[in-house]
Order: C-alpha cells, then sequence, then structure tokens
C-alpha cells in the first residue's frame, strides 16, 4: 500500500475460494464506514473498499469496476449479499452517526437571501378595560382578567352593588373598584352567558369521557421509550438544515440518475435507523432472529413512507429528508417514485389533519412493525402480545391530547392499512426502476424488496422480483444471505 493510507495486511487469496475468508482483512461495511471515519479511522486505500464481517474488497461497491481476480475468488463471490439486516443485526458498530451534511458540490442551486424577520404582532384590546388582549373570550376580545371575572361572575350567580351612580370608568387602573360596572361592562360589549354555560358542560363531558383513560405507569415508561427511540433515530423537521438542489427542477424524466444516487444512499441509510429503532423498541430483540428480520423487511417500506410524509411541507409542496436535502415533488418523481409520486403525496396531505407529534408517529410506527399477521412468523402470538399494550398506549396518548377528536386514534390505524398499499406499488415500482437503473440495487433495498408479503398484500398474485445475477464488476462478494 502506498502513499500516505496507513500500512495494512496484504490481503490472503486461498486458490478455491474458501468462503469464509477470501482475502479477510479486518475493518468494516461501506455503509457503516463515515461512522468510523468521524471516530478517527482511516479511509480504506485507492480500489479497495470495507466489505461486510470485516473485509476489504477489491473494486468499488457500486460503480467502479473490481479489478481481474482468481477463478476461485469469483466463485465464492456468487449469490452472496455484502450486507444484509441479519449482518445489521448481529453488528456491534450500528451507533448513532454524527450528523450528516450534504456532499460538497451537491448543492446545486442557492436557496436565495434569508427571509426578513415577521412583523411584530400587534395585540388587540380588551373590550372592557382596554389593558391588552389575551385573545377571545366568550364572544368578544379581552384580558385573563376580564375573562376570569365573567365567567365566575356567572358561574356563582353573583350579586354586586354599585356605591356611585352605575356608570363608574373600567379601565386597566379602575376595573376593580366597582364590580357591578364592570359586569355591565361585559355584557355592554358582547360577553355572553351561554358560552359560559356551554364551555362548562364541554369541559365536564370530556372529564368523563376521559374517566377511564389514564396511562399506567407500565403504559408511560412504554411511551417515553418509544418516543425516545423514534426522536433518536428521526430528527424532526424543526431540526434539520434544509438545502435544495436545481438538478431536474423544472419538468418530470424517466430518471435523474444524480438524484437517484443521492436518494438511494439517504434510503440505505434510513433503513440503518429504522433497524436502531426496531432494537430499543421494547421486547422486540426478544423475539426469534428469525422473527425480528421477518417483521423488519415486511414493514420497512412502511416506516420509510410514514417518516418522510411526516416531513412533508405543504406551502412549498415538498419533502425534506434525514440529511435536509429538501426535493419538490417534480424532483421526486425523477429520483426515483415515478408514477408513485403523486400517491405518496395524497398521503402526506391525508396526515396533515392528525397533527401527529413525534411520540403518536413512534407509536405507529411501532405498531406498523410488530404486527402478528405478518406471513413466515415462527411466533405470531407473542408478535401480537407484543402488539398489543402499543395499541393501548396510542389510543390512551391519542385521547388524552386530543380529548375532542375520538375519532384520530381509529384513523391513524386506518393509515396503516394505506401504508400497506401504498408499500405493494412501491415494491412494483422498485421491479422497473431496476431495468432504468446502470447496477444493481443497493443491497439493503434489494433485500427489502426480495420480501414477498409485500406483493401479496393486496393483488395476491404477484410474484416476488427474481434475484439479480451476481456479476464481480458489479456487486463485491460477501457474507452468505440471512435465511
Amino acid at each position: 500500500m502506498g502513499g500516505s493510507q496507513p500500512a495494512l495486511p496484504k490481503p490472503e487469496v486461498h486458490p478455491g475460494g474458501s468462503p469464509s475468508q477470501p482475502g479477510e482483512v479486518k475493518g468494516r461495511s461501506p455503509i457503516l464506514a463515515p461512522f468510523l471515519r468521524a471516530r478517527g479511522l482511516p479511509d480504506p486505500p485507492p480500489g479497495l473498499f470495507w466489505g461486510a464481517r470485516g473485509t476489504l474488497w477489491a473494486g468499488s461497491p457500486r460503480l467502479r469496476p473490481a479489478p481481474p481476480l482468481p477463478r476461485g475468488y469469483k466463485r465464492a463471490a456468487r449469490g452472496r449479499n455484502f450486507l444484509n439486516f441479519k449482518g445489521l443485526f448481529n453488528s456491534p458498530h450500528l451507533l448513532p452517526p454524527p450528523a450528516l451534511e450534504p456532499s460538497p458540490g451537491w448543492v446545486l442551486g442557492d436557496t436565495g437571501p434569508p427571509s426578513p424577520p415577521p412583523p411584530p404582532r400587534v395585540h388587540k384590546p380588551c373590550f372592557v378595560c382596554s389593558d391588552r388582549s389575551s385573545g377571545y373570550h366568550y364572544g368578544v376580545s379581552s384580558c385573563e382578567g376580564c375573562k376570569g371575572f365573567f365567567r365566575r361572575s356567572i358561574q356563582k350567580n353573583m350579586v354586586y352593588t354599585c356605591h356611585r351612580e352605575r356608570n363608574c370608568q373600567i379601565d386597566k387602573v379602575t376595573r376593580n373598584r366597582c364590580q357591578f360596572c364592570r359586569l355591565q361592562k361585559c355584557f355592554q360589549v358582547g360577553m355572553s352567558k351561554e358560552a359560559v354555560r356551554n364551555d362548562r358542560k364541554r369541559k365536564k363531558e370530556v372529564k368523563e369521557d376521559l374517566g377511564g383513560d389514564e396511562l399506567s405507569p407500565e403504559l408511560a415508561e412504554l411511551v417515553r421509550r418509544v418516543s425516545r427511540a423514534h426522536q433518536e433515530t428521526f430528527p424532526s423537521l424543526g431540526q434539520l438544515g434544509k438545502y435544495t438542489t436545481n438538478s431536474s427542477a423544472d419538468h418530470r424524466v424517466q430518471l435523474d440518475l444524480g438524484l437517484w444516487d443521492k436518494f438511494s444512499e439517504l434510503a440505505t441509510k434510513c433503513i440503518i435507523k429504522i433497524v436502531e429503532f426496531a432494537k430499543r423498541l421494547p421486547g422486540f430483540t426478544g423475539l426469534s432472529m428469525a422473527d425480528q428480520i421477518t417483521l423488519l423487511k415486511a414493514a420497512c417500506l412502511d416506516i420509510l413512507m410514514l417518516r418522510i410524509c411526516t416531513r412533508y411541507t405543504p406551502e412549498q409542496d415538498t419533502m425534506t429528508f434525514s440529511d435536509g436535502l429538501t426535493l419538490t415533488r417534480t424532483q421526486m418523481h425523477n429520483a426515483g417514485f415515478g408514477p408513485l409520486t403523486d400517491l405518496v403525496f395524497a398521503f402526506a396531505g391525508q396526515l396533515l389533519p392528525l397533527q401527529l407529534d413525534d411520540t403518536e408517529t413512534g407509536l405507529l410506527s411501532a405498531i406498523c412493525l410488530i404486527c402478528g399477521d405478518r406471513m413466515e412468523l415462527e411466533q405470531p402470538r407473542r408478535v401480537e402480545r407484543l402488539q398489543e399494550p402499543l395499541l393501548e398506549a396510542l389510543r390512551v396518548y391519542a385521547r388524552r391530547r386530543r380529548p375532542r377528536q375520538p375519532q384520530r386514534f381509529p384513523q391513524m390505524l386506518l393509515k396503516i392499512t394505506d401504508l400497506r398499499g401504498i408499500s405493494t406499488k412501491g415494491a412494483e415500482r422498485a421491479i422497473t426502476l431496476r431495468t432504468e437503473i446502470p447496477g444493481p440495487m443497493p443491497p439493503l433495498i434489494r433485500e427489502m424488496l426480495e420480501n414477498p408479503e409485500i406483493f401479496t398484500e393486496v393483488g395476491g398474485d404477484a410474484t416476488p422480483p427474481p434475484p439479480e445475477p451476481p456479476a464481480a464488476q458489479d456487486s463485491p462478494p460477501g457474507p452468505p444471505k440471512s435465511p
């Protein structure tokens, strides 16, 4: 190894191609390499890259042809993936990555000068005493003091007396001197008795409705852990530094390869974060490894779609990814979504009225993932028992957060059905996309799409995509695929 690169052991290539160590050198996978560079580890030498299970492979994991390899070495590569879900689960190096930054040269368009600061808020005066109003209360603009005075007077049927001529001046300074004249002025400016009575009745009804909806200590802890798992693997829109690109922003094309490369890179990182989210869910890692992988492969596309749709900005009709990249509807189409684009944006628009917070999104993602009706589960009943407290936690949390909207919880569950339909369309889109891109699908995306369940959710007659033929120049050798 020449240049300034650190000396590394020379790979041993065994004649006949030993499947376990074809030129093995301790290292990390190409997807985890950025995380390790942030911790001071070097980049691999030119012409090499880090493979799974700590192996150093010749060539590029995606586009650059590999140099000639011995015959046995090529044979060992056939039919083997270099990164898979099982490898992610077993990896002790699956750590939270540093803040993602856009690649140099990626920002092709400037976002323009910063927007001017918003104008100062103008507060209306209280119609009763001319103090600063806090909003409309009982039909008129009023301050907190006059609102509370009027409410107490009506609820307690208070009778006041004026010691002067019943025409006292009521303002910010004198409002407490004569309660009789203050109440009369409340009526004069339009405050409504009925509004107070109706408000009291509504609060009583809400209190009665919530009588049995208390979060037990166990459910409260579950909500806390799921919410934290979601927040630590999926930054909110407000935490991201948005950036844009001018690439194919004006009109739709079949596929923009630059956008596709960026999207596939971000999608792979998102899959890794979803695996991390799953491993943090209470009870999930207690399932068998086979069931964990089955659930992840079945729900990964659902959660990907849910996450990106929660970052929809309707004013600009854009979606924002986890590194801050913000794409328009046209750019999403050109990045690979194609005919799926309008369906995804429509679903994002349907989520807006629900006003999901991070906790609700995390619980909904966990319910999508831990679902006992998935095909090929070894212990479906155990998965169902794990899902039941998640459903109850979402029901109670949503009810307490929006007590006057009891329909929100069933509406959220209906979104899971919508997500499965979109995932089926997404898998079908991936089949056509494979004929448009130069080279193979990224391995984690390909493995996710090999799940047969997403092809049988709706139609039931479709078949999963055939495995791509291995080629030494396109995909490197790696560990055996998980069963």
